[in-house]
């Protein structure tokens, strides 16, 4: 390839284009690396809502809910929260507010609670917005 008048320019451009090849494919590889870290970062921040409804909801459940939890499910909306102040802040990554509540049963004296969530953006697999 070399010679004493040093490269050529079908030489150059056959080395542009390989270096050119691996710089896109490189880009394509950055670009689904942090994709991938943004959904984590979504999926992680949602899931932080739905863990700080379901504690203020074991609160609830704990300190002021007169019956006794049956298998039957109960649902204690974001509303009943507010009522004796444990609502949480539940605002999404746009700073609009969530809907959410809460669904909790007792079987086999295993409490079950599990925290539904809407957001602009994000929702719940298994939420039901008549339960509001």
């Amino acid at each position: 390839m070399l010679n004493k008048k040093g490269w050529g320019l079908g030489e150059m451009l056959i080395l542009s284009g390989i270096l050119a090849l691996f710089l896109i494919i490189a880009i394509y590889f950055i670009y689904n690396f942090y994709s991938g870290m943004e959904k984590d970062y979504k999926l992680n921040y949602y899931t932080n809502l739905e863990e700080k409804l379901k504690e203020q909801a074991q609160i609830y459940i704990n300190e002021y809910y007169d019956e006794s939890l049956t298998s039957d499910y109960v649902t204690i909306t974001k509303d009943v929260l507010k009522a004796y102040s444990l609502a949480p802040d539940l605002i999404d990554l746009k700073d609009n507010t969530c809907e959410g509540y809460v669904r909790a049963n007792k079987s086999r004296a295993i409490v079950d609670i599990k925290a539904y969530i809407s957001c602009s953006d994000y929702e719940t697999s298994g939420y039901e917005s008549w339960r509001e």
